[in-house]
């Protein structure tokens, strides 16, 4: 915690939160380094029994349509970080692969476990 002048920590206050929004006044205590959601997941082909890399990942924040696109990593993983709570939409995609759609709440850190993709 550090206390002070407004003015003294005007570098840190920039860059804090104040996670009491709806109150609409303004804060006198703002928050840094707040931990935000993330879904995650493996991406495999059960067909050859192998995980996939490469795979087009692409969130959609259904309230502001706001988009976030990754690939699964060379863990064969998709990870997507620093997401708000609310309802996304999760697209999948590789080459000619099948798509895949989800709907997805970030209550809480969202943990998708093994993924087909054929």
């Amino acid at each position: 915690m550090k206390f002070g002048e407004e003015s003294e920590l005007k570098n840190l206050i920039k860059n804090g939160e104040d996670i009491h929004l709806e109150a609409k006044s303004s804060p006198r205590l703002y928050y840094l380094n707040i931990p935000k959601k993330f879904v995650t997941g493996t991406v495999y082909d059960p067909v050859v029994k192998e995980v996939i890399t490469g795979v087009t990942c692409t969130l959609t924040d259904d309230g502001s349509n706001k988009k976030y696109t990754t690939a699964t990593d060379g863990f064969w993983r998709l990870l997507v970080r620093g997401l708000v709570v609310g309802n996304f939409s999760l697209k999948l995609a590789k080459d000619a692969k099948e798509k895949k759609i989800f709907s997805i709440n970030t209550v809480s850190d969202v943990n998708l476990g093994d993924i087909t993709l054929t």
